[in-house]
């Protein structure tokens, strides 16, 4: 059946109801990597061993960058998300009542995409596993690679980007990853040492470390080949996103889904992108944790012991435990690197930029 426009609702062409619940989440939720100024396509490349978070972080990355702006996505997965929106906020934007935003991925056909057809442009391209069926680099001189080559670098005159995932990078052929302007490694913090031992869920959080091939992220100065740095890692909250994921179903047949939550928080749900020398759980509650690791980044120290870290931290005076700390300080760039003769811990205290203090 054919949607209307609401009653009483203004008229904005010819857009129904659905349309406009659609366009609102775009303004709540931040973007992730599009610059919108530079106005060209994005080829994003997510690696990481499986299960960690590759898939997870694309699809969202998809919804955030590029469905919620009423751009195409074409996947060889099925990504879905539902964002409710109350009735408080449908009234800014001219509705008398709120309602569910659906949003939802095409199909990709390969035979179509490879001979470029013009529907593929001006969206983006998610692409699970793509050194299966496009690029290969044991395959580098098969048809499909080289057709699939000539569609990434036709990807720029489409205005039409990709992202896609492989769990290592030398998997795919040299001339994506040429062409790659970020490449994304991800893995789920519930794989870490002090995670296992905590027997944190799997699916909550992810660690994304971020390396800008091109000038597009942090300009020609930032890129990887003058740096050889990675950006500061961040922290992706995963967990509102995983709604109905079933990660027992094969990845091309999953679903991502916004999980619906009430009404009053329905669109205070966004990505949540923190640099790793934030702690997630609110920076007013650690700002004594965050001094004390500025004063002891400034002290240029490289390795300390467990206890003497402790003191100089001084968790004890703030009501903290080693074992909790264990599991916050890989945060701060602060990590176990071996062990000593005695069987301690020597931590290693990584050199990165803390927050300026809030006034």
């Amino acid at each position: 059946m054919a949607e209307v426009q609401e009653a009483h609702s203004p008229k904005i062409g010819l857009l129904t109801k659905q349309d406009i619940l659609q366009m609102i989440p775009q303004y709540h939720i931040r973007s992730i990597f599009i610059r919108q100024h530079l106005d060209r396509e994005i080829v994003i490349g997510t690696i990481g061993d499986r299960g960690g978070g590759k898939s997870g972080s694309d699809a969202v990355i998809g919804i955030i960058e590029f469905l919620l702006s009423g751009k195409k996505v074409w996947s060889n997965m099925v990504i879905k998300c539902d964002i409710e929106i109350d009735d408080i906020t449908a009234r800014e934007y001219g509705l008398n009542s709120g309602g569910v935003a659906h949003y939802e991925s095409l199909p990709i056909e390969k035979d179509a995409l490879l001979k470029l057809d013009e529907s593929y442009r001006g969206g983006c391209l998610v692409i699970e596993e793509i050194n299966i069926q496009y690029s290969n680099v044991r395959r580098f001189m098969s048809n499909t690679n080289v057709d699939s080559n000539e569609v990434w670098q036709q990807l720029r005159k489409f205005k039409t980007s990709l992202i896609y995932n492989v769990i290592d990078e030398m998997f795919i052929d040299s001339q994506l990853r040429s062409l790659t302007d970020v490449f994304l490694m991800t893995y789920d913090t519930a794989f870490d040492l002090d995670s296992l031992h905590e027997k944190k869920n799997t699916g909550v959080d992810f660690k994304w470390t971020i390396w800008p091939m091109s000038g597009y992220l942090a300009g020609e100065q930032g890129k990887y080949l003058r740096t050889h740095k990675a950006l500061p890692s961040v922290f992706f909250h995963f967990q509102p996103w995983r709604g109905v994921y079933d990660t027992y179903k094969h990845q091309e047949k999953g679903t991502y889904s916004l999980s619906k939550r009430e009404r009053e928080k329905a669109l205070k749900a966004e990505i949540t992108m923190e640099s790793s020398d934030d702690i997630e759980n609110g920076v007013n509650e650690y700002q004594w944790l965050i001094d004390n690791v500025r004063k002891l980044k400034q002290s240029k120290m490289e390795y300390l012991e467990a206890h003497q870290l402790w003191q100089v931290l001084e968790i004890v005076e703030n009501g903290k435990t080693p074992k909790q700390m264990g599991s916050i300080v890989p945060s701060f760039g602060i990590n176990k690197h071996h062990q000593s003769t005695n069987g301690k811990w020597i931590y290693k205290i990584e050199s990165f930029s803390l927050p300026t203090n809030k006034n």
